[in-house]
């Protein structure tokens, strides 16, 4: 299905502007109202333009902020990234060691640490068992 297409887009005439009166005419003829000030006219653009600047110099400065921002956050990440990168490196140094037998043996030692603690207090107590109060250390002297 094909839509008839328009010589010229939006009404406008298929010559153009040349095909207009005055079109190779220097002089254009404006129409404008008695009441209409020229001056209050240019001082309103003019303090228009003025605003327009003043919000394109804070629009630059807060680009400016914000790429400051920015190349911080990227220093940081970076930074974060390479202590993420030292830590997996720690981890699996670890990880490779407790797998040799170092933490095995470490709680070995602990438990016949505290297996040998226990048998000696019970060997105290014992030991006061059979021994009476009064005859243990007493030095008499004549």
């Amino acid at each position: 299905m094909s839509y008839a297409r328009p010589a010229a887009p939006y009404g406008a005439s298929s010559s153009g502007l040349t095909s207009r009166p005055n079109a190779h005419n220097a002089e254009v003829q404006v129409q404008m109202p008695r009441d209409f000030d020229m001056e209050d006219e240019v001082d309103g653009l003019r303090s228009k333009v003025k605003l327009l600047k003043r919000m394109s110099h804070e629009i630059g400065e807060e680009a400016s902020i914000r790429g400051q921002l920015i190349d911080a956050l990227e220093i940081d990440f970076s930074s974060s990234d390479a202590a993420m990168r030292d830590i997996k490196q720690k981890l699996n140094k670890a990880y490779k060691q407790a797998k040799s037998g170092h933490l095995m043996a470490l709680m070995f030692f602990a438990l016949s640490a505290f297996a040998g603690l226990f048998i000696f207090m019970k060997f105290t107590a014992v030991v006061r068992f059979f021994v009476p109060k009064g005859q243990g250390h007493s030095v008499r002297h004549h």
